[in-house]
């Protein structure tokens, strides 16, 4: 069962890496891929997510947004680990299969950090701002696709990579949602 699932595990990679690609595709899965690192990302897309969540929540989405960052830090931080313990070579260093690898990447493949980290990003936030879930979610969807199209990770790394990352979204948004009551119960009533 192990032998068949890793195999299906290379095929879907071969298929989606090589087989079903593009020249306008490889510009694009190169330049999502590393979304969170651009200067747009992080002058644009993070000051307009604390704006919404202050616009909707008032002085409680300051503290909503900041454990949307503990969510992903905490999230980041034991995925990290977790390829530490796992260590599988990322697919450009199986000698089973034959890549085209079109991004950097770290260390080791399992489990893929970007798809946690992008599936924690949706899954929080759209518990907050249901408006955005569709879009967040194509757009962790498209993250995740693109680490292997782009040679970097198995599909079974993403594909535990977003249960991960929704699960840490669906904990931290259940937390936050209990805080908010705690202190909407403290306040004295007008």
């Amino acid at each position: 069962m192990l032998d068949f699932l890793t195999q299906l595990d290379h095929l879907i990679l071969y298929q989606i890496n090589s087989a079903f690609t593009h020249s306008i595709l490889d510009v694009f899965f190169l330049g999502i891929t590393d979304l969170h690192k651009t200067l747009s990302f992080k002058v644009i897309t993070i000051p307009l997510f604390a704006f919404l969540f202050i616009k909707k929540y008032k002085r409680e989405g300051v503290s909503l947004f900041l454990i949307l960052f503990l969510a992903l830090g905490v999230n980041d931080f034991i995925g990290g680990k977790v390829k530490k313990v796992v260590s599988r070579p990322r697919p450009e260093f199986n000698s089973d299969i034959k890549i085209n690898k079109r991004s950097d990447a770290g260390s080791y493949s399992f489990y893929s950090n970007h798809s946690a980290n992008m599936f924690t990003f949706a899954t929080y936030t759209s518990q907050f701002i249901p408006q955005l879930k569709i879009p967040l979610n194509v757009v962790a969807s498209l993250v995740a696709y693109s680490r292997v199209y782009n040679g970097v990770h198995y599909p079974s790394d993403i594909f535990t990579g977003s249960i991960i990352g929704y699960a840490w979204g669906l904990l931290f948004s259940n937390l936050a949602k209990k805080l908010l009551s705690i202190i909407k119960k403290r306040k004295p009533e007008k």
